[in-house]
């Protein structure tokens, strides 16, 4: 039923009867149902509920006596009002059975149709009345089982309620915990028995009284929600009592609930307990400070024992594991800017070698969160204290090497860098398979450590430059007498010549001739000797005045000149005649320039190539010297400059003599305020000089001495 509206079923198997049933009963405003046969009248009591049928007797296949039969065989519709219409059964014995079945009427036809419409407007209201007092029965019994439910709950309730009184009575008196209850004037209510027990106070005692009447320190309770305070008991002796409150509301009033445990007990062993860890935690300390400094004082007779630093290393390596790392490694830079193979020590040998075997370099061992190339550029220590399998293999995507290194066991580790005078010399790492296994101390040790191979490996490079210093004056002594002796020898050997007076005149002039030459180089030897004297001990003097660079050059190049034809090289100049002037001292220009041209043409080969470029470049005056000769070796090029040093040794070398053009050409050039710079691709590719002098545009003229320069 929908809207108000009852279902009232029509049977026939002819559509006209049906329309006219419609047509008759249209105007009650009900949902008229159609059927065309007993079976299909059978469906739609399935599903649906009716409160009257009008049945046709006369049908095919199912007639209206065997459907009015099923359907009072379905529990639903067992009670459902039935008309039966027919036209041609009106004898007593069809009458009867159909009242015998259950029908509520049997109309024959042609019927009245305002018998039919009173009788379904009857059955229409009887169902719906019928179906109001099921409703109202229903809501009836609805509200007798709910007011049942809510006796029982009511009763359930009271239950529950002196359950929680006899709860509370038993949790106040059984409960270790002091609980006291407050009411909104801040008075006892309510106490537990730990209240008495602790305290010594009963709760006849402080009932109806504030705590704060009893207890100076325990207020004030409004302000604070929570504390820990001395409480003094009874009987004199002081309570530290750590107790908290709650507020709660209970209808109207507002009480005020305190929880509080005494940990006076608990306090004085936690004090305890802190006292032993921290004798504890001193007693470790002191033992792991002892076994560091006997670790740093043997270390440091291991770093004095010897000068070989990597066999050094490698024992300090081995000394540190197992009691600070597993393993450690050390990387070194001490010649040039390239950074050497790790030196891998390990508690496994297997593993020391299985680290050897893969070469770890410091670039596998870089990123955010192992920044060991970061340690080696900015000198800042780094400590790691977990690393993760997922991180570490970012971190080296190498599957060889993370496979090593995760067999090396890598959770942890501290690295520091190695200072040297101006750079970096290394990094040395102290790595444990552990996570957290290194703090701060372990880091302040290990820089200590850091600083004694630092302090090693300078007196091992103070050592052998000391060595490599005393071989160079002994082969520049021995230089010194060969070429020294060379020219005394020739001198010598003319003399005894002529003193023999058997010399024709041409031989004589020869004879002359070679003994001034070899004089004059005598000479220029001695020379080098006291211009190298005079720049140490600070006493070479200029005289300054308005020079153009560009005749310094042209002296110079016909100084030389002679020599690179003899020899077969050929010289190029490219001068530019606005090149500038600068202030100087002539003759140490021309000095400078000269031996510039006089090294190139030394190590130039015979139809080699010597150009010489005088410019001005911005505000400098740019004089640069290339040849294509036997070049200089990486090697050697950053000690080009250096007194007494020659790439080639007194066995070894093919050019003559001191080595000391070069070193006296960069002190003058300094004097004079400017810049020189040797570049060479390599040995037989040739070398480049570069001198850059300040153009003035107001030389300055005057005496200037020179400033000692120790290196």
């Amino acid at each position: 039923m929908t809207d108000g509206k009852v279902n009232i079923l029509l049977v026939d198997d002819h559509a006209e009867n049906l329309l006219a049933l419609e047509a008759l009963l249209s105007d009650l405003g009900q949902n008229l149902i159609r059927a065309n046969s007993g079976l299909e009248a059978l469906r739609l009591l399935l599903n649906q509920e009716f409160a009257v049928i009008l049945l046709d007797v006369d049908m095919p296949i199912l007639n209206g006596f065997e459907t009015a039969a099923l359907v009072r065989q379905r529990e639903r519709s067992r009670h459902t009002p039935i008309i039966f219409l027919t036209a041609v059964n009106k004898a007593e014995q069809h009458v009867m059975r159909g009242f015998a079945l259950g029908a509520v009427d049997y109309l024959t036809k042609p019927f009245v149709p305002e018998v039919l419409r009173s009788k379904v407007v009857a059955f229409v209201e009887l169902h719906k009345k019928t179906e109001e007092v099921k409703r109202q029965a229903e809501l009836l019994k609805q509200m007798v089982g709910e007011l049942a439910d809510n006796n029982d709950q009511i009763r359930k309730l009271n239950v529950e309620l002196q359950s929680q009184r006899d709860f509370v009575s038993t949790a106040l008196d059984t409960a270790d915990s002091i609980i006291v209850v407050l009411d909104a004037e801040k008075k006892v209510v309510r106490a537990s028995r730990a209240f008495e027990r602790v305290l010594g106070y009963s709760l006849d005692e402080v009932k109806g009284r504030t705590l704060a009447s009893f207890f100076f320190s325990a207020g004030p309770w409004a302000e604070m929600p929570h504390a820990e305070n001395y409480w003094t008991a009874k009987d004199g002796t002081n309570r530290l009592i750590a107790w908290s409150t709650t507020r709660l509301m209970t209808g109207p009033a507002e009480h005020i609930i305190l929880t509080a445990i005494d940990i006076t007990e608990r306090k004085r062993a936690e004090e305890e307990r802190e006292q032993f860890i921290r004798s504890e935690a001193a007693r470790v300390e002191a033992e792991a400070s002892e076994r560091r400094a006997a670790f740093l004082a043997e270390a440091s007779t291991m770093l004095a024992s010897t000068i070989d630093y990597e066999k050094t290393l490698i024992n300090i390596s081995r000394l540190a594991i197992p009691t600070f790392a597993d393993w450690c490694f050390v990387y070194l830079s001490l010649e040039g800017e390239e950074i050497s193979s790790a030196l891998i020590a390990h508690s496994d040998p297997e593993k020391e070698y299985l680290a050897q075997q893969v070469e770890l370099r410091p670039q596998d061992l870089s990123s955010h969160k192992l920044p060991v190339v970061r340690v080696f550029q900015t000198g800042t220590p780094e400590l790691f204290s977990d690393i993760s399998e997922e991180e570490l293999r970012e971190t080296v995507p190498d599957e060889q090497k993370f496979e090593a290194l995760r067999q090396l066991g890598l959770r942890s580790a501290v690295v520091v860098p190695i200072p040297g005078r101006h750079a970096v010399l290394g990094v040395i790492g102290f790595v444990s398979p552990k996570p957290d296994r290194y703090t701060s101390t372990e880091l302040i040790f290990a820089q200590e450590l850091a600083r004694r191979i630092s302090l090693a490996l300078e007196n091992a490079r103070l050592y052998r430059e000391a060595q490599q210093a005393n071989r160079a004056k002994d082969e520049f002594l021995a230089t010194l007498s060969h070429e020294l002796r060379t020219p005394l020898n020739a001198i010598l050997g003319w003399t005894q010549i002529l003193r023999a007076k058997r010399l024709d005149e041409v031989t004589t002039t020869r004879a002359f001739e070679a003994i001034e030459r070899n004089a004059k180089a005598q000479a220029e030897l001695i020379e080098d000797m006291l211009d190298v004297s005079r720049i140490i001990t600070g006493r070479l003097r200029l005289e300054l005045q308005p020079v153009e660079i560009a005749s310094a050059v042209d002296a110079a190049l016909d100084s030389v000149r002679p020599t690179a034809d003899v020899k077969g090289v050929k010289l190029e100049c490219t001068i530019n005649g606005d090149a500038g002037i600068i202030s100087g001292d002539p003759h140490r220009l021309q000095q400078i320039v000269w031996n510039l041209l006089s090294n190139a043409v030394k190590f130039t080969p015979s139809g080699g190539l010597v150009r010489v470029q005088l410019e001005r470049a911005d505000s400098n005056v740019k004089l640069t010297v290339r040849d294509t000769g036997k070049g200089i070796s990486p090697h050697f090029l950053p000690y080009v400059f250096d007194r007494f040093r020659q790439a080639e040794t007194m066995i070894s070398r093919t050019a003559g003599g001191l080595g000391l053009g070069l070193s006296i050409a960069r002190h003058l050039v300094e004097l004079h305020g400017g810049v020189i710079e040797a570049s060479s691709e390599g040995e037989g590719r040739g070398a480049t000089f570069t001198v850059t002098f300040p153009f003035r545009e107001t030389p300055v003229v005057g005496i200037q001495n020179a400033v000692q320069n120790a290196s």
